[in-house]
C-alpha cells in the first residue's frame, strides 16, 4: 500500500519501523520471530523498534505484547491517519517531500530551523530521494538557502499522485488545506447528468483534485504540451469541471483544465455503464479509433475461434483505453511512468495479443511520438484477457492421484474441489494412467503416494492434509493468475 513511501524514506531505522507497523496494520497479531522474518531483522531489533513506536503512539492506540504475540490496536473508532501523523513526521526525508509539495520555493534556513538536521544531512538525504524521484524525471535543487522540485510540473504532479494516494481518504499530507472531498463527489453524483454519468475511481479522482488545487494555488502551473480544445469528449466535462475547481477558489484555464479533465479520465472504470451522451460521442466522434480495434476485436476472435470476443465489454474497453493517448500522447507518455511495475506483459497464454496490440498502435500515426509501448500492449493484453475469460476460463488441471479409503477420497476431493475454486479442474486418476493424460503448462499432480515417473510436478499431501500443505498448494496454483 505505501510501496511509493517506503522508497521516499532514506532512514533506515524509520524504513524499517514503518514496514514494522505496516505488518502489524495487517495482522490481528504477530510473534516478535514472526516480524523479524517478514521485515528481515532480528527479534532484539524488533523489541527494540518496538519500544519506540509505542513512544510514538497517538492517544487512543496501544501496542500490546504477550505470549501469543504482538497486537496494535485503537479504540474509540481512532484513525490510521492519527497514527502517520505522530510517527511519519520523524523522517526528515518525507518531510522534505511534503514541505515542497506545497510551495515552489522551499526557505531551508527555516526547514533546517524547524527539523533540526544539518545541512550536510540534508545533502545526503536529498541524493538518496533523487535516486527514486530520477524515474519520474524530476528531482530535487537544494542550495544552502532554498530547495526546489526540477521538471516539468505534470511529471511533479503524477509522482506526488502515486506517493500521496494511499493518504487520500484519511487526510495525512492534506489536513493543513481545506480541500473539501465532498465537492468531488458531489461533481461525480449530483452535478454530472444522468447521460453523462461514469463510474470512476473515487479516491484516484479525489487525490488528483486535491494535487491539483494545492499546486495551482502553490504558483506551479502546468504548460507546454499541445491538446486538442476542440475534442468532443473534452468539452462534455470541461464546463463541470471548471465549476469544480472553482469550488475551491482554482480557475482553469488552458493545459490547466485539459490536465484536470485527462486526470479525470484516468480514473474511469473499465466494464461499466456509460451515460447516454457519453455512448453516443463515443460512438460518433471517433470513428478512425474505433474502425481499427473493431478490425482488430475480429481479427483476434476468429484467430482464437471466439466469435463472441466482439460482444464483449473489450471493443469499448479498449476505446476507453486508446482515447487517453489520443487526447493527450505526451500526457500519457508521463502517466504510464505513476504505475511502473505495470510494465511487465501478462500475456504468455495469448503471445497473440502483443502482435495484435503492436499492429492497433501502428495504424494509429497519432501515437507515433510513444516509442516505448510496453505499457500500452500490457493494458491491451489485460484488457482482452478479461474479455477472453468471461467466454473461455483459464482453468488449470490438478490430476488426484490418492490412495485412501474410498469414502474419504471422495469426500476430499470435492473439498478439495470447493477449496481451489472455480478455476481449477481436479480429476481422479490412478496411478495406471499417468503415461495417458495429456497435459499442459502448469498442470499438476496432487497425491498422497511417492511417484518415480510423474510427467508434470507433484504436489504431496497427507491423507489429512494439513494447513500448511493446503496453503503451499494454494500458492503453486496462484502463480500463473497473479
Amino acid at each position: 500500500m505505501y510501496s511509493m513511501l517506503k522508497k521516499i524514506i532514506t532512514e533506515k531505522d524509520i524504513y524499517r519501523q514503518i514496514l514494522l507497523l505496516e505488518q502489524l496494520l495487517n495482522h490481528s497479531q504477530l510473534t516478535a520471530k514472526e516480524l523479524a522474518k517478514k521485515i528481515g531483522t532480528t527479534e532484539r531489533t524488533i523489541f527494540s523498534d518496538l519500544q519506540l513506536i509505542r513512544s510514538y503512539l497517538p492517544e487512543n492506540w496501544t501496542l500490546d505484547s504477550t505470549k501469543q504475540g504482538i497486537r496494535l490496536s485503537s479504540q474509540d473508532h481512532a484513525l490510521t491517519n492519527d497514527l502517520w501523523e505522530a510517527f511519519l513526521p520523524h523522517s526528515v526525508s518525507l518531510q522534505l517531500i511534503k514541505e515542497l509539495f506545497f510551495t515552489k520555493e522551499l526557505n531551508i534556513l527555516h526547514f533546517i530551523d524547524e527539523t533540526g538536521v544539518s545541512y550536510e544531512t540534508l545533502k545526503r538525504q536529498r541524493t538518496k530521494i533523487n535516486r527514486q524521484l530520477h524515474a519520474f524525471n524530476i528531482k530535487i535543487h537544494l542550495t544552502s538557502t532554498q530547495a526546489t522540485l526540477v521538471g516539468e510540473e505534470s511529471a511533479i504532479r503524477i509522482f506526488y499522485h502515486r506517493l500521496l494516494l494511499p493518504f487520500t481518504h484519511n487526510n495525512y499530507f492534506f489536513e493543513d488545506y481545506s480541500i473539501h472531498e465532498e465537492h468531488y463527489l458531489h461533481f461525480l453524483t449530483k452535478e454530472l447528468s444522468k447521460d453523462l454519468a461514469v463510474d470512476t475511481e473515487q479516491i484516484f479522482g479525489i487525490c488528483w483534485f486535491f494535487i491539483n488545487s494545492i499546486r495551482i494555488k502553490a504558483g506551479c502551473s502546468i504548460n507546454g504540451f499541445s491538446f486538442e480544445a476542440n475534442d468532443p469528449l473534452f468539452l462534455l466535462y470541461a464546463p463541470f469541471l471548471k465549476d469544480l475547481y472553482k469550488k475551491e477558489g482554482v480557475y482553469l484555464q488552458d493545459e490547466e483544465i485539459f490536465f484536470a479533465f485527462f486526470c479525470f479520465l484516468e480514473g474511469w472504470n473499465y466494464n461499466s455503464p456509460l451515460g447516454e451522451r457519453v455512448s453516443a460521442v463515443l460512438a460518433k466522434e471517433y470513428p478512425l479509433l474505433k474502425k481499427n480495434i473493431q478490425q482488430i476485436v475480429r481479427e483476434i476472435a476468429d484467430e482464437l475461434q471466439l466469435q463472441a470476443l466482439p460482444q464483449t465489454n473489450l471493443p469499448t474497453n479498449l476505446l476507453l483505453l486508446l482515447l487517453k493517448y489520443a487526447e493527450s500522447p505526451a500526457l500519457s507518455k508521463q502517466f504510464q511512468l505513476e504505475y511502473q511495475e505495470l510494465l511487465l506483459e501478462r500475456n504468455e497464454i495469448y503471445p497473440i495479443l502483443t502482435e495484435k496490440s503492436l499492429m492497433l498502435f501502428e495504424r494509429l500515426p497519432q501515437f507515433s511520438m510513444i516509442d516505448d509501448t510496453t505499457y500500452f500492449v500490457n493494458l491491451f493484453s489485460l484488457l482482452s484477457q478479461q474479455a477472453i475469460f468471461t467466454i473461455r476460463p483459464h482453468t488449470k488441471t490438478l490430476f488426484f492421484v490418492f490412495q485412501s479409503e474410498p469414502a474419504w477420497k471422495t469426500f476430499l476431493q470435492q473439498e478439495l474441489a470447493d477449496y481451489l475454486g472455480k478455476r481449477i479442474h481436479l480429476i481422479s486418476l490412478e496411478v495406471s494412467q499417468l503415461q495417458e493424460i495429456f497435459v499442459q503448462t502448469g498442470d499438476l499432480i496432487v497425491s498422497n503416494i511417492p511417484l518415480d515417473f510423474a510427467p508434470i510436478p507433484v504436489v504431496y499431501l497427507s491423507t489429512i492434509p494439513t494447513k500448511n500443505e493446503l496453503s503451499q498448494l494454494t500458492e503453486l496454483i496462484s502463480h500463473s493468475y497473479l
